[in-house]
């Protein structure tokens, strides 16, 4: 008669292993967590867009609005000269007192050989309703 004795040795993982599990769990957690509060806060929005072409080019307009209200939050337009080259691009949001207020305008410049240069960048001037160009 054979008698089989089995022993079980259980091995504790290193304290070192189960920290960086545990952060690793937790990192994906937090991570889970902040995705799912900043789609929660995100507003469903419908894009509409207008494009008219001119003598001297192209203008393309694209008006976010909320899509269970239909009011306007943002807008953006976009200025191309008559060869297609971007020209202006500008950003506004929608102010229920103040109407289209401007965030911020680039403007782009192009050498002798169509390569782009350094845009500008400009603000919006709330009290006079214009753009000013960044110094």
């Amino acid at each position: 008669m054979t008698i089989y004795i089995h022993i079980f040795v259980v091995l504790k993982p290193p304290k070192k292993y189960i920290i960086m599990k545990t952060k690793l769990i937790l990192s994906f957690l937090l991570l889970f967590c902040i995705s799912t509060a900043t789609y929660a806060n995100t507003r469903e929005t419908i894009t509409l867009s207008n494009i008219e072409k001119t003598e001297r080019g192209c203008i393309k307009e694209f008006l976010n609005c909320d899509s269970e209200t239909n009011a306007p939050l943002s807008k953006t337009i976009y200025n191309y000269d008559i060869e297609g080259r971007l020209l202006e691009k500008e950003y506004y949001k929608w102010s229920a007192k103040l109407g289209w207020v401007g965030t911020q305008k680039y403007n782009y410049y192009y050498d002798e050989n169509n390569q782009l240069l350094t845009p500008s960048v400009s603000k919006w001037d709330i009290k006079n309703k214009c753009w000013l160009t960044a110094k």
